[in-house]
């Protein structure tokens, strides 16, 4: 992915104010201001998600749904039958799978990292008890 650097001159206190948002995610002023602004958009753009607090910071998820990492890996198990992962989660409505889709497709890093991370623990488990 092409990036674009901007930069900009924040009031003292709203500075701060960023400062303890990037801390969620461990990350420097340029990560955690891309961070922000990713979810800026994803609320300006798909309102079907949202971003739920966890241990490594905020994660997407779908609203009344599950998280987006979730969806995509029992996406996977359905081989992206849509119909399927819905009956799955008991009914997942079209409009989130579809905005959940979109952003897979503009940030799947940030998905792709909690798939490989699961994959890796079922594979330490499988071995432990092989």
């Amino acid at each position: 992915m092409s990036a674009t650097v901007l930069t900009t001159r924040l009031p003292e206190w709203l500075s701060e104010e960023l400062k303890e948002e990037f801390a969620k995610y461990n990350a420097g002023p340029s990560e955690g201001l891309r961070r922000v602004v990713e979810q800026w958009w994803v609320g300006s753009n798909l309102p079907a998600l949202e971003y739920r607090d966890s241990l490594d910071g905020p994660r997407p998820a779908m609203k009344d749904g599950p998280e987006l990492w979730e969806f995509i890996m029992t996406r996977r198990g359905y081989d992206g039958d849509l119909d399927g992962v819905s009956k799955h989660y008991g009914g997942l409505p079209s409009e989130g799978m579809e905005q959940a889709l979109v952003y897979y497709r503009l940030f799947p890093d940030s998905i792709d990292h909690h798939l490989n991370e699961n994959e890796r623990l079922w594979r330490l488990m499988r071995e432990k008890f092989e």
